[in-house]
């Protein structure tokens, strides 16, 4: 049996962000009391103080006390910070900083991997999918998979006893040729040799593979091609040979020394090496002479075979990462309307065995997705590099994973999420940043935006000027609800300078 009280507990004190004293950068002594779960916007001047308040005051503080829960140990790997410059600091909770920087520039990252769309993604294909191939991680482009084997020992000594050996496979999904990223370095083979000349005429085109050198001298000693025939006059195997042989001990005249192929010596000499610690003219050529193409394994997919070739009514889950996410709700969709027995869903996806337990994991799916749509982020797959999101995008996209996140009473720092959206987003934005609110978060955003700062339950203006004359204890006139402020001496600052 659950009891419930609706009487008032010491907790329910706990009802505001306080700051007193702020010195931070432009801030003069500043202090201020912010209501909890609910949506603050900070306004003001540029240079007035927003950020040393939200951002270098109580966000930085938040964190600073979090770091120092963990070990000696895991705080030395960390970025040592300051206690902020204020005199007193009270009611703060865990901060989560939403800016507009891009993300990682990990080459596996991507839209579905930075909002976790794709984790879910790949729980309803280890489950739904035929054949099954295996957990998750069997669909995972950034995770290889393993194989090995060894003999298991129960510690005990016993002479003459055979051990069995047993052979183990952590089957994962990233394809074994591009390592997740999509793509593979090739050679351009026209900038690495003129095949109108001979190896004695200079046909090499590298640096430092001069035809005088010992190296070229050395090919034509090989008997594996000649050196006075122009490349284009080789034959298959010469041109192979010349190539791609692998690692192979030749004797030359009085001593043995390794042949291998020009394109494998390139990739082991040069391609390994850090460019910065290149010669310029090397550094030129590999330039030059690198591409980038797409894998011709798993064709840009990223995807080992298995994952590839598992399905869901038709749909890989390669083929689900490509679709733009307005197109992927509508399949999303119609696998949840089969999980409930709809006799609307379509027939392949009533074909799916096993589909009617998966209802709550679609529908929370579906949801995320609507959410992507809704912002305005329908046209984006999830296959998309993280690293080419613009800066809104990102924003927007962390916007929506949070709103899926199932941490609550937490604070959200937004730092001006309406620069560069139409009208028609920065509304369907605010929807967004009052349902953050709405599930009990504490939400501060530093914005000019009226739109913006129409929807606050709280306002602090700082002003009225930039530093050094920045106000030394905000007091907008505001009350919840009331749309814009009616008097802001920030706003009324340029109007006093003239």
């Amino acid at each position: 049996m659950t009891q419930t009280t609706t009487a008032l507990v010491p907790a329910d004190s706990h009802d505001a962000i306080v700051v007193i004293g702020a010195h931070e950068n432009s801030l003069r002594g500043v202090s201020v009391r912010i209501p909890k779960r609910r949506l603050t916007v900070f306004t003001g001047v540029s240079g007035s103080g927003k950020s040393s308040l939200v951002f270098s005051t109580i966000a930085s503080e938040s964190r600073r006390l979090i770091n120092e829960t963990y070990s000696s140990f895991v705080q030395s790997l960390m970025p040592s910070q300051a206690r902020p410059d204020a005199d007193h600091l009270e009611g703060l909770t865990p901060a989560i900083i939403v800016d507009q920087e891009q993300l990682g520039a990990n080459p596996r990252s991507t839209l579905g991997t930075a909002s976790d769309v794709g984790a879910a993604l790949r729980v309803l294909f280890s489950r739904l999918s035929v054949p099954q191939i295996g957990s998750p991680q069997a669909f995972a482009f950034n995770v290889p998979s393993v194989t090995g084997g060894g003999a298991p020992q129960d510690g005990q000594e016993r002479p003459h006893r055979h051990r069995e050996r047993k052979q183990y496979t952590v089957q994962a999904g990233m394809c074994p040729r591009c390592e997740g990223t999509g793509k593979v370095t090739d050679i351009d083979l026209a900038e690495v040799y003129d095949e109108m000349l001979s190896l004695s005429q200079g046909a090499i085109k590298v640096p430092s593979y001069t035809a005088d050198g010992y190296y070229v001298k050395a090919l034509g000693e090989t008997g594996l091609f000649p050196a006075d025939k122009p490349i284009k006059d080789f034959t298959p195997k010469q041109l192979d040979d010349f190539l791609y042989k692998e690692p192979t001990k030749i004797k030359i005249s009085s001593h043995t020394m390794t042949y291998e192929g020009l394109v494998g010596r390139l990739r082991s000499s040069m391609l390994s090496k850090d460019p910065e610690s290149m010669q310029p003219h090397v550094r030129a050529f590999v330039d030059r002479a690198v591409v980038y193409r797409t894998c011709p394994e798993c064709e840009g997919t990223r995807l080992a075979e298995p994952a590839r070739q598992a399905r869901i009514a038709g749909v890989s889950i390669a083929d689900a990462c490509a679709m733009p996410l307005r197109d992927l709700a509508e399949w999303v969709r119609g696998l949840e309307a089969a999980s409930t027995g709809d006799d609307d869903a379509p027939e392949a996806a009533r074909q799916v065995a096993g589909i009617t337990g998966t209802t709550p994991l679609l529908a929370r799916l579906r949801e995320t997705l609507d959410a992507f749509i809704h912002i305005g982020l329908g046209y984006l797959s999830l296959d998309r590099p993280a690293s080419t999101l613009s800066g809104g995008e990102a924003q927007r996209m962390k916007l929506v994973r949070h709103l899926g996140s199932g941490l609550t009473d937490v604070t959200y720092v937004f730092d001006e999420p309406s620069i560069g959206l139409h009208p028609h987003n920065i509304d369907t934005m605010n929807e967004l940043l009052l349902s953050l609110r709405d599930k009990g978060n504490t939400v501060l955003v530093v914005e000019h935006k009226p739109e913006v700062i129409a929807i606050a339950d709280h306002v602090v203006d700082l002003g009225p000027g930039p530093a050094p004359r920045v106000a030394r204890s905000p007091s907008p006139d505001r009350s919840p609800g009331c749309g814009t402020p009616t008097r802001s001496p920030a706003g009324t600052w340029p109007t006093a300078l003239v």
